[in-house]
């Protein structure tokens, strides 16, 4: 029995738990054949939901991950989740790190229409209409948008072409309208986002930057859930690159 006054014990039992659930995490040589079935659209979406079941779900597939950095271009950390993880969600060339939290109804854009001009009309900057012979603004992979490791983006955001990097542990409020660079360890709001406040100071942000721990699995983060369950402090964020930089795999 899971001992409920000490909840670190628990959080141990539990990480056995988890990654028991996703024993299946990696290409499973059968999702790797069923995927050849999304090539038929009307196919697609259940052969999608069928190898998630196969790998453990979304945040642990890498065949799911494959399949998107092979037909869409986009490239997704593992144990990234959420809304901007389905097909189309991103524009080709986007690239998204690990641990990652995406809610629902997520827009990210990376053209605007062209103000300055007498029109602004597709007509006049979108080739695939037909009246051009190339697209006279830039494309959505002339400009890819990155997203770092362990953001958390909210339900209803809205990412324009402004912003072409949000940095790793940032955070986007729900509803705000993104137009320029988020900066690491961000928490950004409102319309136009502006920064509320940073997350943690400078010297606690240099040694989380330094640590990395996104780089390691769930399993091995969970060794040490005194450093993820508690106060970040300058101490413990030391402590943590600390660990992190010398864990064994």
């Amino acid at each position: 029995m899971v001992d409920t006054a000490d909840p670190l014990s628990a959080v141990k039992l539990n990480a056995e738990a988890l990654m028991k659930a996703a024993g299946r995490r990696g290409r499973s040589p059968l999702a790797h054949v069923v995927l050849r079935l999304a090539r038929v659209r009307w196919l697609r979406s259940r052969v999608l939901k069928f190898v998630l079941r196969l790998e453990g779900g979304e945040m642990f597939s890498l065949s799911y991950r494959d399949h998107l950095a092979r037909t869409m271009d986009v490239e997704v950390g593992l144990y990234s989740y959420g809304g901007l993880l389905k097909p189309g969600a991103l524009p080709p060339g986007s690239r998204v790190g690990a641990y990652c939290s995406f809610g629902t109804g997520i827009t990210v854009r990376r053209r605007n229409h062209p103000i300055e001009r007498a029109t602004q009309h597709p007509f006049f900057y979108n080739a695939a209409l037909g009246a051009l012979y190339r697209d006279t603004i830039e494309t959505d992979r002339e400009n890819p948008i990155s997203i770092g490791h362990d953001v958390w983006i909210g339900d209803g955001a809205t990412i324009l072409s402004g912003c072409r990097s949000v940095g790793n542990g940032a955070v986007i409020a729900a509803g705000a309208v993104v137009t320029k660079d988020v900066q690491p360890f961000e928490v950004v709001g409102g319309v136009p986002a502006k920064m509320l406040r940073l997350r943690f100071s400078g010297p606690i942000q240099t040694h989380i930057e330094a640590a990395a721990w996104w780089r390691h699995s769930p399993d091995i983060l969970m060794r040490r859930p005194d450093l993820f369950l508690s106060e970040m402090t300058v101490e413990a964020a030391q402590a943590l690159e600390t660990w992190s930089n010398e864990v064994r795999v």
